[in-house]
């Protein structure tokens, strides 16, 4: 797709200025097939297929991600429930020092701040509270390689003091 819109968005490669601070996203790059997986409160799981693409944006100063779960030739078959459908954009905040990343759910209203650390080889992903929550989240992107990486989402319902894993994404490159 050629439009003005996208072009303005997607960015060829990073920008200088940021590129150290998010270097750290860029095995990413690229389109993922991925098996989610949900976790319930009572041990039992299920799955979905989803995809996920990464792209440098914004004259490469963000690396911003499309979320797709159940994948979009799923999405209408009725198999499975709407899922999300979402996007996740990474910048460096220099005032800070330090990566936020925004998560918008579009299916399913969501909106979701972090800031980001980086630990043992896993990219973990620390909420900012907005407003009066009951849980906190955390997502861990690891096991990063160029072919696969595993992605967690785990809840707080006591300020950061245990926490359970929800969901798990077990990642494989598509190009």
């Amino acid at each position: 797709m050629n439009s003005p819109f996208v072009n303005s968005l997607v960015a060829a490669g990073p920008h200088p200025a940021v590129y150290e601070h998010l270097k750290l996203y860029e095995p990413l790059i690229g389109s993922w097939d991925f098996d989610w997986v949900g976790h319930n409160g009572n041990g039992t799981t299920w799955t979905v297929p989803g995809e996920w693409i990464f792209s440098w944006v914004l004259e490469g100063r963000a690396i911003q991600d499309n979320w797709i779960c159940p994948s979009i030739e799923l999405r209408s078959t009725g198999k499975y429930p709407t899922g999300q459908y979402g996007t996740t954009i990474r910048f460096y905040d220099k005032e800070e020092d330090c990566i936020k990343v925004v998560w918008v759910g579009a299916a399913n209203p969501q909106v979701n701040l972090f800031r980001v650390t980086f630990i043992d080889n896993q990219i973990i992903q620390q909420e900012i509270a907005i407003g009066k929550k009951p849980s906190l989240s955390k997502w861990v992107i690891k096991d990063i390689t160029s072919e696969s990486f595993k992605w967690e989402a785990l809840i707080s319902e006591n300020e950061g003091k245990e926490w359970q894993l929800t969901q798990e994404v077990f990642a494989r490159r598509k190009d």
